[in-house]
């Protein structure tokens, strides 16, 4: 393992895949928002016996099939809220995608506080939303068609969306064998991740974690721990002075340090799994490092 000191308290700004504006600052130009409304009505789940999927979509507008990004928002989370992070990876080259959960997000009906405990159903809702894309992908009647690498899928979760994206990647009860990456965001583990299950959650697919060090609704440590369990290929960057969701909320133009650097790991980690660019994953911790950030990798 290859274990990273930290240096001074200043973050180092790395500028992620993309066009360029003459005066090196990142642009988003060209990404194009749309969105769907898909209907589950297979699991007969009771407060919800159909379950509605409201997806938000950044497509960059590439005449290619590219990798897929899926985002899964936290508790009283939406996708808007991960513009301006989802921009910038869908211009290095990113097809990205959103899922509204239906109890937990900020505009549930009756509120996303009275359902916490639907975070059980949530795996299932990124399944579901992957085969619809997948479906639309394979569709030539589709605008969708032809858009997506079905081979290439990787799932992002914040907070409690990263409890899912760990459940949905690592847990036998709802393991998704087409989620090829995982990045998890400050995921909310502790008792919950039990809740999936009591088998162990070693094995999975190549793994990034990323959480604020001055997170105060989730653990920092808990991050650590969770680091220590899981098996390689795996990577782990702790940001100095970060808290729970500005490092993917943020829509700050430029945008602030936490979030330039979430961008740029998720990123450089999305590269190397997906194009082979290992050693810009490598250049980019190490970079991180000198920059002020904890970071630790078994890639």
């Amino acid at each position: 393992m290859r274990r990273l000191p930290v240096f001074g308290a200043a973050l180092l700004l790395i500028s992620a895949c993309g066009s360029d504006d003459g005066a090196g600052r990142m642009t988003t130009a060209g990404i194009s928002m749309n969105e769907r409304t898909w209907i589950d009505s297979s699991r007969n789940i009771p407060r919800t016996p159909t379950r509605s999927l409201r997806v938000m979509f950044w497509d960059p507008g590439r005449a290619e099939r590219l990798p897929l990004l899926i985002l899964a928002h936290g508790f009283g989370g939406l996708p808007e809220k991960f513009d301006a992070f989802a921009r910038t990876v869908a211009a290095a080259g990113y097809y990205v995608a959103s899922p509204a959960f239906p109890l937990t997000n900020q505009n549930a009906p009756g509120g996303h506080q009275q359902g916490l405990s639907d975070y059980l159903n949530q795996p299932g809702d990124v399944s579901f939303v992957l085969t619809q894309i997948l479906a639309a992908n394979a569709d030539r009647a589709d605008p969708l068609f032809a858009r997506i690498d079905p081979e290439r899928v990787a799932l992002l979760g914040h907070s409690l969306g990263g409890l899912t994206a760990l459940a949905a990647t690592r847990k036998n009860c709802c393991r998704d064998e087409r989620i090829d990456a995982v990045v998890a965001v400050a995921p909310l583990v502790s008792l919950f991740l039990t809740q999936f299950g009591s088998d162990p959650i070693a094995t999975g697919p190549p793994t990034l974690l990323l959480h604020g060090q001055q997170d105060l609704q989730v653990a920092f440590q808990s991050s650590v721990e969770l680091y220590d369990t899981i098996a390689p290929p795996k990577a782990f960057v702790g940001l100095p002075g970060t808290g729970h969701s500005e490092l993917l909320e943020s829509q700050d133009q430029p945008p602030i340090a936490s979030r330039e650097t979430a961008q740029a790991a998720t990123i450089a980690f999305l590269d190397a799994v997906f194009k082979r660019r290992s050693e810009t994953l490598t250049s980019t911790l190490d970079s991180l490092a000198t920059g002020g950030n904890l970071v630790e990798s078994d890639f």
